[in-house]
């Protein structure tokens, strides 16, 4: 079962990561719902922290339509400037171009706690950027301006108070159902 995808500016999406330690069957399950719900969301890449669990994993996508793990990663090396449009499934319906490099080295480590190297340029390496951003405590939009941010920032406060509602909505038939409430 895919995990709800947590909205911004929410504390685990601006806190730092811990590093995966265990590579046992409670990441493998963690990586499936990950992708099943970035799958759901049609995400290209999703960070362990945006399903509210803090641990230093993230799904990258490519452009084919194939995504691979990376746990514990890191940015060995930054070449070039560009800007991208780029949006965040933790900031549903919001797109910015957002500054990052053109070409990034990483080093991470698979599933099976194997390491690896990669160069990646072009949307793979902003992808990496993005996902690497997660796992570190940043979203897209504190590469933004003030201005974007805070209007952004207004827009998801909403989202987030409208999705609490519907989600009482929903638990309220189940709580009637138990009988009446006690004080």
């Amino acid at each position: 079962m895919a995990r709800d995808i947590v909205i911004w500016p929410h504390k685990v999406l601006t806190t730092s990561t811990q590093p995966v330690t265990d590579f046992g069957p409670a990441l493998e399950k963690l990586l499936e719902e990950m992708a099943e719900a970035m799958a759901e969301a049609k995400g290209i890449g999703i960070a362990a922290n945006q399903v509210g669990v803090p641990l230093r994993v993230a799904i990258v996508g490519r452009e084919d339509g194939t995504s691979f793990e990376i746990v514990n990663p890191q940015i060995l090396s930054k070449q070039g400037d560009t800007k991208l449009e780029e949006g965040c499934l933790s900031v549903p319906d919001v797109w910015e171009k957002c500054p990052r490099v053109e070409r990034v080295k990483v080093r991470y480590q698979d599933k099976t706690a194997q390491w690896h190297e990669v160069e990646a340029e072009g949307r793979l390496a902003h992808v990496f950027q993005h996902e690497i951003d997660h796992l570190d405590g940043h979203v897209f939009v504190d590469h933004l301006s003030s201005l974007k941010r805070t209007l952004i920032l207004e827009r998801m406060r909403k989202l987030q108070k409208s999705l609490a509602r519907q989600k009482d909505e929903a638990a309220a038939p189940e709580r009637d159902a138990k009988g009446p409430k006690r004080s």
